[in-house]
């Protein structure tokens, strides 16, 4: 559920809500900046950068890069707390935790681990800085959870160029290159020893393809739905012999398909106030990765999705599941239309609230800066809520 964030902002009762995050705070000026910063984000402007929303404000434009940069405060005090305070409206042991990365283009080589990578922001490989974010779902509400930057390998080197840029981006020593899927298990934990309610996780393609991520998750007996690419390979028997048939795309079976034998949900109505229709089938495989270096093989379902476009086209979505085997098709495609937040909730961060408006070049700035962020967005739920007697 996303805030209405369309209209004009005049944050009431900002006061009330920051005055928790005060403590972490060493001095009165950053608590100042740092509503000051928020208040920012939830005005109106096309840029939400400091230069601009330091002249919405009427407030000093230094001071304020000051609180990204230099100003002496608590962020993982300010994050728990935020987590904490969210939790304590939104908690569900139903509740799922969303994993997806998002892309923050960049122009030049010296903001703090950008590169040449695929921005799924802009559709292909560009010169861009990677966010991999972790939300909640609970209670009917979406919000984000936490969020680190991707350290690419270009990042990471003992060469005299990255050491300077890394220098340069006050970059910390301890923090090194790992994988996306990794850093996404290390939201995860911290989510779960903070005792976060949870049914499943829920993860977009990229993290599907990633045998080691799907085993991670089983090994810490998390369930979940991982979306997977078309051309994703499985077997449709768990033997594998030397007659065997070779293993075959997911979008050949999803071609397959008899359309009867769709099964068709009508859920809630969307935006536009039109019932959300999904349809899907699922069926047991076993994914191929691996399978000619003698991988043990997993089984896990397939579940299919078909959607309706415009001029009669149809479009297939494919997603790995580990839930439990007597878990019908319908029941895996409801946690489907939750996943839209990791395809269009950072969108509406980046334009609403500015999420990828930040224009320095520091690690701790970007960090503090997403931070703030996710601070507007929490402002906008809890007075959402509020207006509505929650």
């Amino acid at each position: 559920m996303m805030a209405d964030m369309r209209t004009e902002i005049i944050c009431p009762g900002i006061d009330e809500y920051m005055a928790p995050f005060h403590r972490f705070f060493h001095r009165s000026e950053g608590r100042a900046l740092a509503e000051n910063y928020v208040c920012g984000l939830l005005m109106d402007g096309e840029r939400k950068s400091v230069e601009p929303m330091s002249e919405r404000l009427n407030a000093s434009e230094r001071s304020m890069q000051r609180l990204l940069s230099h100003v002496k405060w608590d962020e993982q005090g300010v994050l728990s707390a935020y987590q904490e305070r969210m939790l304590a409206a939104t908690a569900d042991p139903m509740g799922l935790l969303l994993i997806g990365d998002t892309g923050f283009s960049k122009k030049g080589r010296e903001s703090v681990c950008v590169a040449r990578q695929y921005c799924g922001a802009a559709g292909k490989t560009d010169n861009c800085q990677i966010g991999v974010g972790m939300s909640y779902i609970g209670q009917g509400v979406a919000w984000p959870f936490a969020m680190k930057l991707f350290v690419p390998e270009s990042w990471d080197g003992d060469d005299a160029e990255c050491l300077r840029r890394r220098a340069k981006t006050k970059m910390p020593d301890s923090v090194r290159h790992r994988p996306k899927w990794r850093v996404a298990l290390e939201l995860l934990d911290e989510a779960v020893s903070r005792g976060v309610p949870h049914w499943a996780v829920v993860a977009d393609g990229w993290y599907g393809n990633v045998p080691e991520f799907r085993q991670k998750l089983v090994r810490r007996g998390e369930c979940y739905i991982l979306g997977v690419y078309a051309n994703t390979q499985v077997f449709l028997e768990a033997e594998v012999i030397e007659a065997s048939p070779a293993p075959i795309n997911v979008s050949t079976i999803g071609a397959s398909i008899a359309d009867d034998a769709w099964e068709r949900l009508t859920m809630r109505r969307d935006s536009r106030d039109e019932p959300l229709v999904v349809e899907a089938v699922s069926l047991r495989v076993y994914p191929a990765h691996g399978w000619g270096e003698g991988v043990v093989r997993e089984q896990v379902w397939l579940l299919i999705e078909r959607r309706h476009l415009s001029k009669g086209e149809v479009e297939l979505r494919y997603f790995f599941s580990n839930m439990p085997q007597t878990m019908p098709a319908l029941d895996l495609a409801r946690l489907k239309p939750e996943q839209s937040w990791i395809e269009h909730g950072y969108q509406q961060l980046k334009e609403e609230l500015g999420l990828d408006h930040h224009e320095g070049r520091s690690w701790r700035g970007w960090h503090r800066h997403v931070l703030l962020t996710f601070l507007a967005y929490g402002y906008l739920i809890r007075l959402k809520q509020k207006n509505s007697g929650i």
